[in-house]
């Protein structure tokens, strides 16, 4: 699964928390007063991401990263410039350092569960399959029930079948429909539980998931992939049937 049909897929989920934070000031005899805390650097940063201007939003979060002492948007900044190395400059490996940061320092951050699928993500793209799965379990277990269990079972199932364990991968898969019949990256399942069995040479099951898909499908892209992969079959069987043995 090649990046840009992540990004289109996946990249697909990307939302920002807009934080407001006030801090008192006291003295001894008179009342505390409220203050509001400049976040004019952070609404900066958000804005050129919005713009798609990548390379203002690198430099700029990093400005805000590097600030001492740190500033109260310092998680937002190592999100954000991770975010954008990844997306902006397709930098996984530098995107990898922020994202960590993140969840090492603030593990209760408001930004702890998009920066684990990031992570998880980057290193899906970058080829460490063992370890991506590994980051998909932590998202599962740390953030379960918070909308992303699907999705990490579906890459940990490509991350499977990438790596060519193509059992663990229908193991994936089948978990995926099992439990989240109605979820939209289910019927994508169906299909690669599909491919897996052409992948091992068992067309008859193929033929039998490909055509279970198709009985309930409402994708069309799911649709037309699947017909593909049934014609394809079909037709390797006709040829099969027709072919001669020497004499």
């Amino acid at each position: 699964m090649k990046f840009k049909k992540n990004k289109t897929i996946l990249l697909f989920c990307f939302s920002l928390s807009l934080l407001t934070c006030w801090v008192g000031w006291g003295c001894s005899k008179s009342k505390p007063t409220s203050a509001k805390v400049d976040d004019s650097a952070i609404r900066k940063v958000r804005m050129e991401l919005s713009q798609g201007d990548y390379e203002s939003c690198v430099k700029d979060s990093k400005d805000l990263i590097n600030q001492a002492p740190s500033g109260p948007f310092i998680e937002e900044a190592l999100y954000l410039h991770a975010y954008a190395l990844a997306f902006g400059r397709s930098d996984f490996q530098s995107a990898k350092p922020y994202l960590k940061q993140l969840l090492s320092l603030y593990p209760s951050s408001l930004f702890g569960m998009d920066a684990q699928k990031l992570l998880a993500d980057c290193q899906y793209w970058l080829g460490h399959y063992q370890t991506a799965i590994k980051e998909y379990k932590t998202l599962m277990t740390v953030y379960t029930g918070k909308g992303l269990d699907s999705y990490a079972l579906f890459q940990t199932g490509n991350c499977l079948l990438l790596d060519d364990k193509v059992g663990d991968a229908l193991a994936a898969y089948r978990e995926l429909t099992e439990k989240y019949p109605t979820d939209p990256l289910s019927d994508s399942a169906q299909l690669l539980i599909a491919n897996s069995y052409i992948k091992l040479q068992n067309y008859k099951q193929a033929k039998v998931e490909l055509q279970k898909l198709m009985s309930f499908t409402r994708d069309k892209d799911v649709q037309d992939s699947a017909q593909k992969a049934l014609r394809q079959i079909e037709e390797e069987e006709s040829l099969n049937k027709g072919a001669t043995v020497p004499e």
